[in-house]
């Protein structure tokens, strides 16, 4: 017989936890689940430490079986995407269910959908954690392979059962993995582009100023808010989220991992890259207390972690498939490769980039990283 299955909105501290903690319990034991820190997590959804909600209006749900939780939604109306894609779409995110109960999942995404339908919206899209610039799409390829931080978990059953509720595919994000290490072989373009900045006396990379760390975030990321504002779904960064991030960041930046490409002494592109966290606390079950953070900080300033992802990168557009912003964007990873490579990081991720975002993808794969994971986002019509 069927379980009886309840949806229930989330009000209490309490169903909160319960909201927030469902992944670590689902999960454990996964040997691709990497559980991110649970301080973290929290913070996320605090809209004192997270400038980002302030757009949102948001609703979070759980599936419950005789008062035990089975499964977790959120549904929200992101007006910073209206305002820019005007698509009166809402979106769903942190969509997890357990497979022992393979009727929650359908409920929570009609909960989702009816109250989609209640705030005006005529379809629903997701999942987005709770943006495009955050953790967004459904694994649907790499499911062997672990998750890199600030990226999704996934399971097989999840985009069948999505489909089955009428979900069709929105777009597609890769992510790609790269080899720093030294000799690994590099296409004859990447080293003809390298020369090419070295000999030009326009062009130059440089290294982030660490004595002025919040100046080059908010410089990083104005690129980006423009280099970007042509994708699909785009949703510039606020500066308070340009804050909230240059606060957030200051304590795991390498300075090894964020370098700039200058024309004529002014910034045109960025990449940033970051430990991959979920190396360092893939045994903490999310855990800083009682012993936790002493791994972490062994394993970040001791061991070291072997492998990052680069998360953030971009080239204004006045620059976009031109030559001096495709040399400059090659050289870019060709040093930050370089400059990590000492401290014994071996494996990069970048991701994620647009399914149809062909010069990106060229790139990025000039930079000798090969497509290794496949996310998915779905929208439905209401």
């Amino acid at each position: 017989m069927p379980a009886i299955i309840d949806i229930v909105q989330v009000q209490t501290r309490r169903d909160m936890n319960a909201f927030i903690n469902l992944p670590y319990r689902l999960y454990r034991g996964q040997p691709s689940w990497r559980p991110p820190l649970r301080i973290l997590q929290k913070d996320g959804f605090n809209p004192k430490k997270n400038p980002g909600l302030k757009d949102l209006d948001v609703v979070y749900w759980l599936a419950k079986s005789e008062g035990r939780p089975v499964g977790r939604i959120a549904s929200f109306v992101n007006h910073a995407h209206l305002a820019v894609n005007k698509d009166n779409s809402a979106h769903f995110g942190f969509l997890d269910s357990d497979p022992a109960y393979p009727e929650a999942l359908p409920l929570l995404l009609e909960k989702a959908e009816h109250w989609a339908r209640a705030q005006g919206m005529s379809a629903l899209g997701g999942p987005y954690n709770f943006s495009v610039n955050e953790e967004c799409g459904m694994l649907i390829e790499g499911f062997e392979t672990p998750q890199m931080m600030l990226m999704p978990h996934g399971e097989a059953r999840y985009p069948a059962a999505v489909e089955v509720a009428g979900y069709t595919k929105a777009m597609d994000t890769y992510a790609y993995i790269g080899n720093t290490v030294d000799g690994y072989p590099r296409p004859a373009v990447v080293t003809s582009m390298q020369a090419f900045v070295e000999k030009s006396d326009r062009l130059t990379i440089r290294p982030m100023r660490q004595n002025a760390f919040e100046e080059e975030i908010a410089l990083a990321m104005n690129i980006f808010n423009d280099a970007w504002s042509d994708n699909w779904n785009f949703v510039p960064f606020s500066d308070a989220q340009v804050q909230h991030m240059a606060k957030d960041m200051k304590t795991l930046i390498d300075p090894a991992g964020f370098w700039f490409g200058e024309l004529d002494g002014e910034a045109v592109g960025f990449v940033l890259m970051l430990p991959n966290l979920n190396e360092a606390t893939y045994d903490l079950d999310g855990r800083l207390f009682p012993f936790g953070w002493l791994k972490l900080l062994w394993r970040l300033k001791v061991s070291r972690v072997k492998s990052a992802r680069i998360p953030l990168m971009g080239l204004r557009r006045s620059v976009h498939k031109k030559r001096t912003g495709t040399a400059l964007m090659l050289s870019m990873f060709e040093v930050c490769y370089a400059a990590v490579r000492p401290r014994g990081v071996h494996d990069v991720e970048l991701s994620w980039v647009l399914e149809n975002n062909l010069e990106t993808r060229r790139m990025v794969t000039l930079a000798s990283a090969k497509h290794y994971k496949t996310y998915r986002l779905y929208t439905k019509t209401l």
